[in-house]
C-alpha cells in the first residue's frame, strides 16, 4: 500500500473509500482493514478537533478587538 498524505477531512474520507473498495475487492484482508478503519476514524477525530481549536481560537482573537 502507498503512502498516504493524511491532512485533511477529505484526504481521510478518500482514503476510507478507496479502503473500502480495497476490502471488497478481497485485495486487503478484512482483518486488516478493520485496523486500517479504526485508525482512519480516530485521525478523522483529531482532525476535527484540530480544525475546532482552530476556529475557537480564531473567534476568540477577533474578540479581543
Amino acid at each position: 500500500m502507498a503512502v498516504r498524505q493524511l491532512k485533511t477531512q477529505g484526504d481521510v474520507r478518500r482514503t476510507l473509500a478507496w479502503l473500502f473498495r480495497e476490502i471488497e475487492a478481497d485485495k486487503i484482508p478484512v482483518q486488516k482493514g478493520k485496523a486500517l478503519v479504526y485508525t482512519l476514524m480516530s485521525l478523522s477525530a483529531v482532525l476535527t478537533e484540530h480544525d475546532l481549536e482552530e476556529r475557537l481560537r480564531a473567534l476568540e482573537e477577533g474578540r479581543d478587538d
